[in-house]
């Protein structure tokens, strides 16, 4: 099921941006709406997969992720076209944040958050050289987020 978001559901969405927990009055009295039309309307995003939770946004530095890294993984010859075996073993792998198969020269990204460089070394040699179908890597140290978004709208 899609949905056609409007002005209005954006709005919803950017300010649940802003703010993911606001209440539903205070959304309400934001976007000059019923309590009762913001119901439909979360609902409507979330029946359609538009809306796919309501999740804290942490500072992985407090938590004591103070490095991040973006490793790009080229897999084996022949592995290309079957990637499944790869990605179902990025699945086990420990501080991997977020994974995506790309175009290029590298076919999986990677970003990684650990608490030092000794846990970065442990990771890129322990861990992810245990991965079958991998021929290489390249890794990159993030030494500032400039920016970091929840999710993107439509007219962002």
């Amino acid at each position: 099921m899609s949905l056609e978001a409007d002005a209005t559901d954006l709005a919803l969405l950017r300010a649940l941006r802003e703010d993911g927990r606001a209440s539903v009055s205070a959304l309400a009295r934001d976007l000059h709406l019923s309590r009762s039309a913001v119901h439909q309307r979360l609902n409507a995003l979330v029946a359609s997969r538009a809306l796919l939770g309501f999740t804290p946004i942490v500072d992985p530095r407090r938590l004591g992720l103070g490095v991040a890294a973006f490793v790009l993984v080229t897999a084996g010859p022949g592995s290309r076209l079957e990637m499944q075996p790869l990605t179902d073993q990025l699945h086990t792998l420990p501080h991997v944040e977020y994974a995506a198969l790309v175009t290029g020269d590298h076919d999986v990204l990677l970003l990684v958050r650990v608490a030092d460089l000794d846990e970065l070394r442990r990771f890129l040699l322990d861990d992810l050289t245990a991965i079958t179908g991998m021929r290489g890597t390249l890794t990159m140290l993030v030494l500032d987020e400039v920016i970091r978004r929840p999710f993107l709208l439509p007219e962002d």
